[in-house]
């Protein structure tokens, strides 16, 4: 078993890269680390998750980092972290039972440059360094522990829930119907594989080409990432180009969804453009 890690980007570099080295050398945990992602909407804007860690058996493990050695107030940003991220999962009807949340949300501080985190430790707040990390994961659990839910709770994280929204919402009358059938295929490819993930969060220097066959997700994998992208750096000017003369309503489709998933606003059109990669004259459309 591995974790497998999706490096975005955030405001911590030395504690990200401190997590993802603790992370990337256990075998015995398995699960996806996405770090400065998801970007959740909140009343006061988009706000960034530090790094979250989905598994099937511990749930979600939400990590606050603290870069150097001012802890400050951690268990105030343990419970806003917190309470963001189970709204924005709240409002996916299926990860909800009743008034529960039916996947479970822990939440540890982790600071590498402090040596001695015991004289910081408030009750029910974790905090770590680099040597204390493990034994603290391993005292998390998820007691229902259940792979649909982990599965949908990771479509869920990555927005890729939003594609299948649609006005009119399909009702299932009978069991092993075409449309229960049709229904279920829709919920079993909802979730980004690894690569899939990688591409749309990961930002390399230069080209960064994404290449694939016919149906593998690109179109989705580029307005996702234009999506991450606009909601990370909004001042920057970001073009989307494409070749197949169909796809730009599409495009402008999936990046509203997207962005507006992430942010709670509508894209600025004028610094997210979406240009056909033939050229030509006249109007931006």
């Amino acid at each position: 078993m591995t974790i497998e890690i999706v490096q975005g980007t955030n405001s911590k570099p030395a504690a990200s890269h401190e997590l993802v080295e603790v992370m990337s050398n256990q075998t015995a945990l398995s699960g996806q680390l996405f770090i400065g992602y998801p970007i959740i909407s909140t009343p006061e804007g988009p706000y960034s998750l530090d790094a979250i860690w989905v598994s099937a058996d511990k749930g979600i493990v939400l990590f606050d980092l603290i870069e150097g050695t001012e802890i400050g107030d951690y268990e105030l940003r343990q419970d806003d972290s917190a309470n963001k991220l189970e709204a924005r999962l709240r409002t996916h009807s299926e990860l909800t039972r009743r008034r529960e949340l039916r996947i479970e949300i822990h939440t540890v501080s982790f600071a590498p440059a402090v040596s001695n985190v015991t004289s910081y430790v408030k009750d029910d707040y974790p905090l770590v360094n680099a040597s204390s990390l493990m034994d603290e994961l391993k005292k998390l659990a998820w007691e229902s522990r259940d792979e649909e839910i982990h599965r949908r709770t990771l479509a869920a994280i990555e927005s890729i829930s939003t594609i299948r929204t649609s006005r009119t919402k399909r009702t299932i009358r009978k069991e092993n119907s075409k449309g229960d059938k049709l229904k279920r295929l829709e919920e079993s490819i909802a979730t980004l594989d690894h690569r899939q993930s990688k591409a749309f969060i990961e930002t390399v220097e230069g080209v960064q080409r994404i290449r694939g066959l016919a149906g593998s997700g690109k179109t989705i994998v580029l307005a996702l990432k234009a999506a991450y992208l606009h909601a990370q750096y909004p001042e920057r000017r970001i073009a989307v180009t494409f070749h197949t003369r169909s796809l730009k309503a599409y495009f402008r489709r999936l990046i509203y969804n997207f962005v507006f998933e992430q942010t709670g606003e509508e894209p600025n059109w004028d610094k997210l453009r979406i240009v056909n990669a033939w050229g030509a004259q006249g109007d931006d459309d």
